[in-house]
């Protein structure tokens, strides 16, 4: 019986990694959401070495052609996302590889590739990403000179979107990380009884990191120090919402861009 144990446990050990249904994503998404990109290309990059199957590579890929856009490796994060559209066509990342396609052409300057890639998605049926296509496309239009497109689709965005982020970003060009320069972290929240949460980290580096991330995406961040079991840890909030409707729609505006979320009050 113990032979026929282990041979049961050894058996279920080789499917489960030869057909990549063991493939543990979350050290390079823990890297990536606390601002530690080159971490997270190293450990994406380990397990492609290591993995012998490809199932459940379109979310590896998603996350590593992510990490190297962040670091400005434009030649690798538009090979991560080619990938996902050539190995992956009907993956549930395909939508989100071609629109973080057309962020790389046009963080590099080649707008009338950025233009064709965005545009692929004008028909998808993926409505999650409608707001961030037309926040996308109305800065591509502004970039090239089109000022009455970009009006038009601001206008578009505000209208149908109204409380997306994106409808709520100040007008400009669509900018690298790079250029991007460091927003501000409150110490202290705005007034209000709602906010959401978005990670609880035992350093302060991190919950720093990540409120950062955040405050670059446009949001409203703070961090504030806590003890649990007696431990040091520092929660990361977003926003105070006067009410629970508004902190529900940041919650879902936070969702939408792959962080985890609980509404505090």
């Amino acid at each position: 019986m113990r032979r026929i144990a282990s041979f049961l446990i050894i058996f279920n050990l080789v499917i489960c990694v030869g057909a990549g249904y063991c493939l543990n994503l979350d050290k390079i998404k823990a890297a990536y959401l606390n601002g530690e990109y080159q971490a997270a290309v190293s450990e994406g990059e380990k397990i492609l070495l290591t993995s012998v199957n490809h199932t459940g590579f379109d979310e590896l890929y998603y996350y590593l052609g992510l990490s190297y856009l962040k670091d400005s490796n434009f030649i690798r994060s538009e090979d991560m996302f080619n990938r996902i559209l050539n190995e992956f066509a009907n993956g549930k990342y395909r939508s989100q590889a071609q629109l973080a396609l057309g962020d790389v052409y046009f963080l590099q300057g080649d707008f009338e590739k950025a233009r064709s890639a965005y545009e692929v998605l004008t028909s998808d049926p993926d409505q999650k990403l409608k707001s961030a296509l037309l926040y996308r496309q109305s800065q591509l239009a502004l970039k090239m000179g089109d000022f009455a497109k970009n009006k038009e689709l601001q206008e578009q965005l505000k209208s149908v979107y109204p409380f997306s982020l994106e409808a709520k970003q100040d007008k400009g060009v669509f900018i690298s990380v790079a250029q991007v320069r460091e927003p501000e972290v409150k110490s202290e929240p705005a007034s209000g009884n709602f906010s959401v949460q978005v990670g609880v980290f035992s350093s302060k580096d991190n919950a720093i990191n990540l409120a950062m991330e955040l405050a670059k995406k446009g949001f409203s961040t703070y961090t504030e120090d806590t003890e649990i079991d007696g431990k040091a840890s520092y929660r990361v909030r977003v926003g105070k919402s006067s009410t629970q409707q508004e902190a529900l729609e940041l919650q879902i505006q936070l969702q939408q861009q792959g962080y985890p979320t609980k509404i505090c009050q």
